[in-house]
Order: C-alpha cells, then structure tokens, then sequence
C-alpha cells in the first residue's frame, strides 16, 4: 500500500500543492477516487461472517456501500449510514445497477436515532478514528448502544498505533502508492504531523492526477486508538469486549498486530 520514496522539504511541497488554503476537495467528496484506493479487502469476509449472527444489520460510515452491498448480496436486511451525500450517492446506484436492495440513510455517526434496534451494527475500516474528541466518542457509542438489540454486537476495527510511523518527522514528506494494485496505484506525496496529546494525526496528501497534474486535498485527522484504551472507552458508554484480534483471520492482538478488530454488547447483555 505504500512505499517510502524521496524526501522534500515541507516548504517546497507547501508550495508546490497550495497546502494551507481553503477549498480543497475531500477524500469522501470523490466517490471514484476513494474506490479505487480503498478496494474491498480481508475485513469483508469477517463482517459477513458475523453477519451470520443474526440481523437486521447497520453499518455506519458505510461509504460507496463496500461492505454494505455484500451483505444485503447474503440476504441481510441492511441500512448504510453516512454523512456523505456524494458517497450515498454512488452507493446507492451500485445497488440499483445490480438490483440489491439496502436501505441507505444520510446521518452523523455521533448523533442519529433511527427508531428501531440492530442485531449487527458495523464501523469498519478505522472509521470511528474520524471522531478525535472525547465527546464525539461517547456520543457515537453511546448511540450504538441505544440501538443494540438485546445481544445484539457492534462490530469494528481501528488501527492499531505504530509508534515508528508517529515519530517521523514533522515536515517529512513521503512517497505514497494508494491503492491494490502497484501498476495502477494512484500516486501520492505525504505529509503528516502527530500530536502525542490529543492521540491525533494530520495527514496532508497531494495526488498525482492523469497528465501529471498534481492536487492537494483536505487533510485526513485521525485518532490513534491505543490497545489498553480501548475497552476503558467502551465501558464508559455501557460497552463491553466480547472478543478482541489482531486481524481479520481472528489471530490474537499481539506486537505484530496491524490492526485492532473488536467485538462489543452491552454491558450486562442489555
């Protein structure tokens, strides 16, 4: 997915870009581009496993309905949530060009109230790590849990911190391929800046378009989501850890793990 390459300094690519001016395009603003660098992977065959559990199903950030359309493909009774009116959008017409039918809702992950309750809500793809403050946090949870079915799970996965990757140096800029494929990747500069007390990183990308145009987009601000945190966090808001991995095979969170894939209910089976 990315490959480290020659470094610049921050002023050069500043300028090169027109970082730091308002109006750059988002990452969720351009359905065709985040496809074609976030493909389907190893998270859908482990989401449409759990799906097995029993539905109706909820996935939120749902996006371009990656993992939403093959889980209404499996007969799930399905609703997609986003806040992105452009990523609803191309979703919804892949689920009519091949005839699915998903219920897809325009909606904030912080603050929503659909009326009925989940057997399965999904937040996949390191999507709750866009909810950088402590209150936007307990606001989604807390709104996951009021729409739990009794033993209903919440199911997501967040990257696990690598310490390496937060202290590069600020101003550093480096070399991206995004997307499977190296022959058709979208190519890509970065820079990012960490901040060690709000858990928060900035990434600043700039793209390589067809006929060498370069653009610069919106900055991407995650949270780092660290492993001891985390079932704190989720107790806070009347949640518990049913299961935890390190990856989508269902290997043990270790060392070595990429990423952090939980299995939560309600605390007490509520």
């Amino acid at each position: 997915m990315t490959a480290p390459g020659p470094l610049l300094p921050q002023a050069l690519f500043d300028a090169e870009t027109g970082s730091g001016g308002g109006g750059a395009p988002s990452l969720y603003d351009m359905a065709e581009l985040y496809d074609a660098i976030v493909p389907p992977g190893p998270c859908e065959a482990f989401y449409r496993e759990e799906a097995r559990r029993g539905g109706p199903v909820l996935e939120l950030a749902c996006g371009t309905g990656r993992l939403t359309l093959p889980l209404a493909r499996d007969g799930h009774e399905v609703v997609g949530l986003d806040s992105s009116r452009t990523m609803l959008a191309a979703a919804a017409r892949k689920a009519a060009a091949v005839g699915l039918r998903a219920s897809f809702v325009l909606g904030d992950m912080r603050d929503f109230a659909l009326d009925r309750r989940f057997g399965l809500i999904i937040l996949s793809c390191n999507s709750l790590a866009h909810l950088t403050e402590m209150g936007d946090l307990r606001a989604c949870l807390s709104a996951v849990r009021r729409h739990l079915a009794p033993g209903g799970i919440f199911a997501f996965d967040v990257v696990r911190p690598d310490l390496r990757e937060l202290a590069r140096p600020e101003g550093e800029v480096r070399r991206l391929d995004l997307g499977p494929n190296p022959a058709s990747a979208v190519e890509a500069e970065e820079v990012a800046e960490y901040d060690p007390v709000r858990q928060v990183r900035v990434s600043h990308w700039r793209l390589r378009e067809t006929g060498g145009r370069r653009r610069a987009m919106a900055p991407l601000v995650l949270r780092q989501f660290f492993p001891q945190e985390l079932p704190l966090l989720l107790e806070a808001c009347g949640l518990e850890v049913v299961e935890r991995y390190g990856d989508f095979a269902r290997d043990p969170l270790g060392a070595g793990s990429l990423n952090q894939i939980c299995l939560a209910r309600a605390a007490g089976g509520g």
